[in-house]
């Protein structure tokens, strides 16, 4: 048996050597997602795949890697594993979210024997396929979203593979950045490596293993005993997609929550089938949206391991949105992937009486656009996703202009966005009265303008576009404003869209409008020392102060 100190260090040792991998893996790459916008993940697993440290930048990541690590494992003996060894994969259908997300894992070898693995997973601007940005709402399989790779060497024995890096290479529209993502994910996994190597030369292998194993074991007692303190109960929710990315008709994810003992059951029986377009949720991305949402209701300020999932148990009917059969397209899979956090939320706020929050803007906005880079005249390909406005809850208003639940992306910046790209933002600031009224107020939504400077090719798509699916209001609050996207034309024609492709020209601009958060208890209740700042900070106008609290300015001539 080892000791609880010995285990404690040497967690925090797992936890800094991981951090520090992704802190190389971000400023070793070349595109703004992963330098700037922080769309990757490092964790650190035992010998048998299993989770015992991330660094989970996105926390729609928490957990993927552990589910994508029996895969690799299954197609790889161990005996065919070696020192050196790198290696790399992709498919939604071996375990990991979507093609652009690509997993990194190698080996740790002390005693002539794996010991331990090092991964990553980092988000690719492109990597081939129908769409620039390789994303597409209306895919129709996975045959349009890209390469997919299996799980596969990138590197043997400590020498790359020049004919996979160059066919990868060749099948990208923006190949100088997407190499260098990818070398960058290299570089972090050597590191991750030698850092190990650290570890165990000062703690040794069996104590090593022993600490990780109790880590584990240490996540499942945590959350067994948070779970066992919890009366039982059981919730259920619907939530809707606008569409499935073809058609106008909602999609529904209906979810019930479970809490019996010592066990949660998470129970997705009656969602929708798997959509004919692209917004389909792979299996792995649905079960690590549970994994957040379960670990923010119930233990937030445990560490992450694998060991916190094994209470889990996660119903996903097949051939379902949430769980589609191959070769559905996935490309588009974390729309669904937030409207299931909130409608888990939503789920077990009707017996977790302290998770009181009011619904949250997860339409996660986004373009993708190929053009040519503005002094190389090379091709590259942007991308830029936004968040909007957090619900409210029983204390704080909702926060302003996040990603909330699984995104947590940065805004890219606008002048990277200028140097990178043949792209101006003109406009990035909060949207006034986006927020759902109530006794707390529903955070604001983004308002960015994006004038194009040259033609390019451009992939835009939003939900929660729809009033009847807006960001829900909780305990007597209102719902927050809708999601809109509108190209304007250089000869000042205006395009409503929602989810669109289209080539737009020099003098065009798209105006991006995300939603806001839900309100939180009756508007009447709400202090008039806050109403007044509101209006005094701009986030509510007087029309709304008067008809939602009826509040009235005191005349000040």
């Amino acid at each position: 048996m080892i000791d609880p100190v010995t285990v404690a260090v040497i967690g925090s040792a797992l936890k800094a050597l991981i951090g520090e991998s992704g802190d190389a893996l971000r400023r070793s790459s070349h595109s703004p997602i992963i330098r700037e916008m922080l769309d990757y993940s490092c964790a650190l697993f035992d010998a048998g795949g299993q989770a015992v440290a991330e660094d989970a930048n996105i926390p729609a990541l928490l957990g993927s890697m552990t589910y994508s690590m029996p895969h690799l494992l299954a197609e790889n003996p161990t005996e065919t594993i070696a020192p050196g060894d790198i290696f790399i994969g992709n498919d939604p259908y071996r375990g990991c979210t979507h093609t652009l997300d690509i997993h990194i894992f190698a080996p740790v070898f002390a005693e002539g024997r794996v010991i331990a693995w090092v991964g990553n997973l980092a988000h690719h601007n492109d990597i081939g396929g129908t769409n620039p940005g390789t994303e597409g709402f209306a895919n129709r399989s996975i045959y349009e979203e890209g390469l997919r790779f299996p799980w596969v060497k990138l590197v043997e024995a400590g020498r790359e593979s020049v004919a996979l890096l160059r066919y990868f290479e060749n099948n990208t529209r923006d190949p100088i950045a997407s190499l260098g993502d990818l070398r960058a994910q290299i570089a972090a996994a050597k590191l991750g490596v030698r850092r190990m190597a650290d570890v165990v030369g000062k703690y040794g292998v069996k104590t090593l293993e022993a600490a990780m194993a109790e880590r584990l074991d240490q996540g499942e007692r945590r959350i067994r005993k948070v779970l066992a303190d919890t009366p039982d109960g059981r919730g259920a929710a619907e939530g809707f997609l606008d569409n499935d990315g073809t058609g106008d008709e909602p999609v529904k994810i209906a979810v019930s929550v479970e809490v019996a003992g010592d066990e949660l059951i998470v129970d997705f029986t009656g969602t929708d089938p798997q959509m004919s377009g692209g917004m389909n949720c792979s299996r792995t991305a649905s079960l690590s949206a549970v994994i957040f949402a379960v670990k923010a209701a119930f233990d937030p300020e445990a560490d992450q391991t694998a060991g916190g999932l094994r209470p889990l148990r996660i119903v996903l009917p097949e051939r379902t949105a949430v769980n589609p059969a191959f070769p559905a397209a996935v490309s588009l899979r974390h729309l669904a992937a937030q409207r299931i956090t909130d409608t888990i939320v939503r789920a077990i706020s009707q017996f977790k009486p302290d998770l009181a929050v009011a619904g949250s803007f997860v339409g996660f906005s986004s373009l993708a656009a190929e053009c040519r880079h503005p002094r190389t005249g090379l091709p590259v390909v942007m991308a830029d996703d936004l968040g909007g406005g957090m619900g409210g809850n029983a204390f704080y208003d909702g926060l302003n202009a996040v990603d909330p639940y699984l995104g947590n992306v940065g805004l890219l910046p606008m002048e990277v966005c200028e140097r990178q790209y043949p792209i101006r933002i003109a406009t990035t600031e909060l949207v006034p009265d986006s927020g759902g009224a109530g006794e707390r107020q529903g955070g604001l939504g983004i308002r960015r303008i994006y004038e194009f400077l040259d033609r390019c090719d451009v992939v835009f798509y939003t939900e929660q576009t729809r009033a009847d699916f807006a960001p829900w209001g909780a305990n007597g609050g209102r719902t927050g404003e809708p999601a809109r996207l509108v190209l304007e034309k250089a000869d000042g024609t205006r395009i409503p869209i929602t989810k669109n492709r289209m080539l737009v020209d020099a003098g065009d601009r798209l105006v991006t409008v995300t939603g806001g958060g839900g309100g939180w208890g009756d508007p009447a209740s709400r202090p008039i020392e806050r109403i007044a700042r509101d209006l005094h900070e701009g986030k509510i106008s007087p029309s709304k102060a008067r008809a939602a609290y009826g509040y009235h300015a005191p005349d000040r001539t």
